[in-house]
């Protein structure tokens, strides 16, 4: 009898331990479909023909998704010194200003603006809202956003996104919009009749950096935006390779700087 039991409790001690595997097996599994259906959700250009895609969606693809990034301004001292300042190592720093011992040597070092208010001895937060939409225009999803937001009637949205005036088959282009100003006055995109802002531009692979071949102003106060068209070749191979691949954009004006990264599949490109 001493025995029956025995068994009997190790019989329903396995069967426990059992059926706590089994529901963490099944949580596990409902998670896993779960974020897969989220995958899939957010990577709707992937399953989901260009002509149903939504306004919401099409307005997505060219404002935050893998081709259309919000980047913080930095901005450069000291013409623009904040009254409080935190260092961000090499986050932006230009790549080719990083030694082989992972320093900075970039002049001017850059430094994000925090909000004045907070003082020294406060914990800092980052002032506002100054940000770049970097957009990469050549990618395929991109224009097919474009085409559905004008076939749902949405020119006006359209024009303030600052779609690219063309898209020459032998260039990359990318288009810079000012996001958020954050600051009276700051206009780096406006065309006066001084001339045009100066602005430095690069676009590095692995396998090198170029510089743009053209570059062009549109729109004007809030749809001020600029346009880079970058060579598809450089010393006559392909800037980017025939597998899923990477880029760095680059962009510096009158005291500020913009960094953006782009990770881009070959199918992706237009």
């Amino acid at each position: 009898m001493h025995g029956l039991t025995h068994l009997r409790q190790r019989y329903e001690r396995c069967a426990s331990v059992t059926m706590a595997i089994l529901r963490t097996i099944l949580m596990l599994l409902t998670l896993i479909s779960g974020l897969s259906f989220v995958a899939r959700a957010d990577d709707f250009w992937k399953h989901k023909p260009p002509a149903q895609w939504t306004l919401a969606e099409a307005l997505k693809l060219v404002r935050r998704s893998p081709w259309a990034k919000q980047e913080v301004v930095v901005f450069l001292r000291p013409e623009n010194q904040a009254d409080y300042s935190i260092p961000t190592g090499l986050k932006h720093c230009d790549p080719d200003a990083i030694d082989a011992n992972g320093n900075c040597t970039q002049k001017g070092r850059i430094e994000v603006p925090v909000d004045s208010s907070r003082g020294p001895n406060a914990g800092p937060r980052l002032s506002p809202s100054t940000a770049f939409l970097v957009r990469w225009e050549s990618a395929t999803p991109v224009v097919q956003a474009f085409v559905r937001l004008a076939d749902l009637g949405e020119s006006a949205l359209v024009e303030f996104q600052a779609q690219a005036p063309r898209l020459p088959a032998d260039r990359y282009v990318i288009t810079v919009k000012l996001e958020q100003a954050g600051r009276a006055g700051f206009e780096p995109f406006t065309v006066t009749t001084a001339g045009k802002p100066d602005l430095r531009a690069t676009l590095k692979t692995h396998r090198g950096t170029v510089a743009p071949l053209e570059v062009e102003f549109t729109g004007t106060g809030s749809n001020a935006s600029v346009h880079f068209f970058f060579s598809r070749t450089l010393d006559g191979s392909p800037l980017l390779g025939p597998e899923r691949d990477s880029a760095q954009f680059s962009l510096r004006g009158t005291a500020f700087a913009v960094h953006s990264k782009f990770t881009l599949d070959p199918e992706s490109f237009h």
